[in-house]
C-alpha cells in the first residue's frame, strides 16, 4: 500500500512556527506511517533519540537547514504528538483520495 501524501507542514500552526518548527513538520511528513505509529510518549529522552536515530550525542536533533534553534526532545515530542493527531484525523480522507 502506498504511503498517503501527508501535509502536516501545511496544517494551521498549533504553535508559533520558527524555521526549526517548519522543517520539523516537513521531517514528520516524510516519516513512514508505520514508524510514526511506533512512537510512545512514555519513552525516556534516550529511548526517543535512539528510536529516531537522528539526534547528536549532545541531545539535539540533526535537522537539515535549521540554524535558528536546536530541536531538543521536548520540542520533538510536541511536534510528533501534534503530527500523530493530524494523521489520525487525515488518514481516512487521504486513503480515499
Amino acid at each position: 500500500m502506498a504511503e498517503p501524501k501527508w501535509d502536516f507542514e501545511g496544517e494551521p500552526p498549533f504553535e508559533e512556527m520558527s524555521e526549526a518548527g517548519i522543517n520539523l513538520c516537513a521531517y514528520f511528513d516524510a516519516m513512514p506511517d508505520a514508524k510514526m505509529r511506533e512512537y510512545r510518549a512514555e519513552w525516556s529522552d534516550e529511548e526517543l533519540m535512539r528510536w529516531d536515530g537522528n539526534f547528536t550525542t549532545d541531545g539535539d536533533m540533526m535537522l537539515p537547514c535549521v540554524e535558528s534553534e536546536d530541536v531538543d526532545p521536548a520540542m520533538y515530542r510536541r511536534f510528533i504528538e501534534a503530527c500523530i493527531r493530524y494523521r489520525e484525523r487525515a488518514r481516512g480522507q487521504l486513503a480515499s483520495a
